[in-house]
């Protein structure tokens, strides 16, 4: 094998000496490998960055849209250095050597830009890739839009990427993201498929600066993970003019925004729904599943049917190729109208099986507007908005 197939360096290598826990290498390696790239077009952004500085090494991982970084203490024994290592092989070495003990990289210039990995019996020798080539990433602006609790971000981004497109179902970037909206004590989080969206809001205590973001979902779904793996309690966000940042203790994650218009949200939430079916979270989503597996394979139509004063909702659903099912469910309270509806069973079990209350409303106006599901205590902190399909009987 060649040198270039290799990705090797040309530039000088560096002299690298040092010792790590074997556990926070395994840690750091398991947050950066979130954004390594595939190398396909630029075989570079497959290695993961090392710099050695003091007593910390900081590892770099950027696929040119998310960079991940993250930082672990060393006991450095030669001095400043930076090295690029192939970041899928390092990965697979960290997560195959004992957790226990410490790991030490080693250099040697005379050895053909090689990095001796050695942890107890275990020895490796890695190849250098250029630092020259390596893409530089940007910096954190100097001061943070908000400072939020890491566990109501997870939530509101479990809550809100699902209703997004993934990138290989559309060419509109904008509904591949969730708009992010820092307003002065609270945060608002929308995504969108055309056809469902999902409102996230967040209290919080201090907006430094005002500002509305679009981030792509599939990096909120990266970032959720990284936090995860972490134990932080609280996330610091940044934000220039074509990036956001995601700062928590040794670890920053960063994405390049989205630069197309987000659709006009607000005009799609219904305000004059006048018809409330209150639903056990639980039961409503057995149900629910259960007409699934008799829906058209083409609509997955679900039909809702309730009767004025009634305490119950049907749920009904058929196809020639599999039956049908038809079940009640129990209303809360009774209805106080009439109401045939049809929706797409996995618009509604995606939202009820990210939502926490036990209680829900669904609020109807008739057959053809758009359904709002909320929990029932009303506090208005989670709203899903999901478009009717036409389905017959």
């Amino acid at each position: 094998m060649t040198d270039q197939e290799l990705d090797v360096g040309t530039d000088s290598p560096a002299e690298v000496d040092f010792k790590c826990a074997t556990k926070d290498l395994i840690y750091g390696m398991d947050i950066v490998k979130r954004s390594i790239g595939t190398g396909r077009d630029m075989p570079i952004l497959s290695g993961v960055k090392l710099e050695i500085r003091d007593e910390e090494l900081k590892l770099t991982s950027t696929d040119l849209e998310m960079t991940t970084r993250c930082t672990v203490p060393i006991s450095n024994l030669e001095g400043s250095a930076t090295v690029v290592l192939k970041g899928d092989v390092l990965a697979k070495i960290m997560q195959r050597i004992p957790e226990d003990g410490e790991v030490r990289l080693k250099s040697d210039p005379e050895e053909n830009q090689k990095v001796e990995l050695s942890s107890g019996p275990i020895n490796f020798d890695l190849f250098q890739l250029s630092t020259e080539d390596y893409p530089s990433v940007d910096e954190l602006p100097e001061e943070p839009v908000a400072k939020i609790n890491v566990d109501e971000l997870k939530n509101a981004i479990k809550q809100t990427t699902f209703a997004a497109l993934k990138a290989k179902e559309t060419t509109r970037l904008s509904l591949t993201g969730v708009k992010t909206i820092f307003e002065e004590d609270q945060l608002k989080m929308v995504a969108t498929n055309g056809y469902r969206m999902s409102v996230k809001t967040i209290p919080l205590s201090e907006v430094e600066e005002p500002t509305d973001l679009l981030i792509e979902s599939g990096a909120l779904t990266e970032l959720d993970r990284i936090l995860s793996g972490t134990e932080s309690d609280e996330v610091s966000v940044y934000a220039s003019k074509s990036e956001v940042f995601f700062v928590s203790d040794d670890v920053v994650f960063s994405d390049k925004l989205i630069m197309e218009q987000f659709p006009e949200y607000e005009a799609v939430i219904p305000d004059d729904n006048e018809l409330p079916l209150k639903l056990d979270r639980s039961r409503a989503m057995e149900t629910l599943g259960r007409a699934e597996i008799t829906a058209s394979e083409e609509s997955g139509a679900v039909q809702l049917r309730a009767e004025e004063g009634s305490d119950g909702l049907t749920m009904y659903s058929s196809s020639p190729e599999k039956g049908e099912l038809e079940e009640v469910v129990e209303l809360l309270e009774p209805s106080n109208g009439d109401v045939e509806i049809s929706f797409k069973a996995e618009f509604l079990i995606d939202a009820l099986r990210r939502m926490s209350t036990d209680k829900v409303v669904l609020w109807l106006l008739d057959s053809e507007t758009a359904g709002l599901l909320e929990p029932a205590k009303g506090e208005g902190d989670f709203l899903y908005v999901c478009m009717p399909i036409s389905a017959e009987r």
